[in-house]
């Protein structure tokens, strides 16, 4: 499995410099008294890791990036993220359990309910919670009221002056994982995108921002930052064996991941609403001697979007089941028969029961 990385960078080597500035120390508190090392520094760590964020951060695409596989799906079109996924890094020493989460976003509908639901369980008994940032839509915000993070004079001189510069979401963000924890990890996402003179004006913010035990600036796309990351996580979670084995990368099925393979086709080829009106069920996934036979249902709510999603002659259909068969194909390293059948389902978004058999349990 390959990480996509195909998204245009702006910026070259614009933050090298920076990077290496956090070579050193890039943890800006101290560990909690559970999760020191009682005087053996060498023991392993292992712990749950949840990363939260608004919409269309680079949430999935920084787990993906860390992990160097691809495990939850993306696309440019925010709320892509339903369920929680877990992706597990091994390092020698170091077992860090990733719980990508959907966006959290306010929404009365019940099946955007039930994925917050799932974003802030997850902020529940973990180890430590990253923050992601996306850098580019802070700076044209900070833009669009008036001042330029570039011209430099901008540095908070307390918390509550820090947090008076997040946009209106950030802010009700915080005050969510706040219930949850006091302590939280920033990531800025999206470096690639703005130039050093204006990440660090950005910086500087958040780094003033109360609870915060640092900020790392990353690009997810190039991988800018990740070891920094992973070295600012270490400290803060506990001297313990690993909670899985090495070897395993996700405790999601193989059938969740091939349904939100295909459900990712839907994504990137539908618009408007139908990739939201999408749900993705495997009914018969069995493998053969050579080749695995998969059979999966796509629900949709109205018979409109069931016309668009076939096509004429069935022609969008039968592309969007071949790029999905390629990508699970290329996941399960064996030859796949897939089979895709489109059945509507009248409103099943709102409906708690169908959420629950669909797997939206929240």
């Amino acid at each position: 499995m390959t990480t996509d990385r195909s998204q245009t960078s702006t910026s070259g080597d614009d933050h090298a410099d920076l990077l290496a500035e956090q070579q050193g120390p890039v943890v800006l508190g101290e560990p909690s008294a559970e999760t020191k090392d009682p005087g053996h520094s060498e023991s392993g760590r292992a712990g749950l890791v949840t990363i939260v964020g608004l919409p269309n951060v680079g949430k999935s695409t920084l787990m993906n990036g860390l992990l160097g596989e691809k495990l939850a799906i993306m696309s440019p079109k925010p709320q892509t993220t339903r369920d929680q996924i877990r992706g597990i890094y091994t390092a020698e020493d170091t077992q860090i359990v990733f719980v990508d989460t959907p966006g959290i976003h306010e929404s009365r509908a019940p099946l955007n309910r039930a994925m917050v639901g799932q974003a802030i369980e997850a902020l529940e008994q973990v180890d430590l919670v990253i923050v992601v940032i996306d850098v580019q839509k802070v700076r044209d915000a900070w833009k669009k009221l008036g001042f330029d993070p570039s011209k430099g004079g901008l540095a908070p001189t307390s918390g509550e002056e820090a947090e008076a510069r997040l946009s209106r979401r950030d802010r009700k963000l915080l005050r969510r994982i706040r219930h949850y924890t006091d302590q939280f990890l920033f990531v800025l996402n999206k470096i690639d995108r703005v130039r050093k003179t204006q990440l660090l004006p950005i910086m500087e913010t958040y780094a003033a921002v109360d609870g915060n035990i640092g900020v790392l600036p990353v690009s997810a796309i190039t991988g800018d930052g990740f070891s920094q990351l992973v070295d600012a996580i270490r400290p803060h979670l506990p001297v313990c064996p690993r909670l899985y084995d090495g070897d395993m990368l996700t405790d999601r099925s193989l059938r969740f991941l091939c349904a939100e393979l295909l459900r990712e086709q839907v994504f990137h080829r539908t618009r408007q609403e139908v990739p939201y009106g999408v749900a993705v069920q495997i009914e018969v996934f069995t493998e053969h001697s050579d080749v695995t036979h998969i059979q999966s249902v796509v629900w949709v709510e109205r018979a409109t979007q069931r016309g668009i999603l076939l096509g004429k002659g069935g022609q969008m259909m039968k592309e969007l089941a071949s790029a999905a068969r390629a990508q699970m194909e290329q996941m399960l390293q064996r030859r796949v028969f897939l089979e895709v059948h489109v059945r509507v389902e009248p409103k099943w978004s709102e409906r708690v029961e169908t959420l629950r058999r669909l797997g939206y349990s929240n």
